[in-house]
């Protein structure tokens, strides 16, 4: 059993960082309700599990690496595939947030936000099916009446239109 002390502090650490860690579970899962699945599994698996924690590693990567754990057990589960890729550039983007403080996390989120709220029709449209909704590309094909191409076509302009948002306002170099 933990002592009350080392329940005081897992709470400030994960008060700290549940923000950051939310949004890697979002990026990982893409869909809203698995990544907050993942969110409390993590959650839940970090406190069990607090003795092996290694104070030397930043607290956050210590929890993202159980939430990754915990996204491929429940891909396994459910077939669906993990581009390890895609994880490693997330991980490493979730990395560079680590020194942040969740204050200024909290605003550049909402500066991603305003960026995603100014693309046009079918940029926002494929986002919001992408990133919210959890949707694969050929899946949103179906819905909106479109090609797999000219889908992939329209989230990889969305995706550049919000890198150039982000850029413009000082977010990325």
């Amino acid at each position: 059993m933990h002592e009350p002390k080392a329940k005081q502090v897992f709470e400030i650490l994960v008060r700290e960082h549940s923000d950051r860690l939310m949004a890697f579970a979002c990026a990982v899962c893409r869909n809203r309700s698995a990544a907050e699945d993942v969110f409390q599994e993590t959650l839940l698996r970090a406190w069990k599990g607090l003795e092996g924690y290694d104070r030397a590693r930043p607290f956050g990567a210590w929890l993202r690496g159980i939430a990754r754990n915990t996204a491929y057990e429940m891909f396994r589960k459910t077939l669906r595939t993990v581009d390890d890729e895609v994880l490693n550039v997330i991980a490493t983007q979730a990395d560079r947030f680590d020194g942040v403080e969740g204050t200024e996390f909290r605003e550049r989120m909402e500066i991603l936000e305003e960026c995603i709220a100014a693309l046009s029709g079918p940029y926002a449209e494929t986002i919001d099916l992408t990133y919210r909704g959890g949707l694969s590309v050929d899946r949103i094909a179906e819905q909106v009446s479109s090609t797999t191409e000219a889908v992939k076509k329209r989230l990889q302009r969305g995706r550049a239109m919000i890198a150039e948002c982000l850029a413009r306002k000082g977010l990325l170099a």
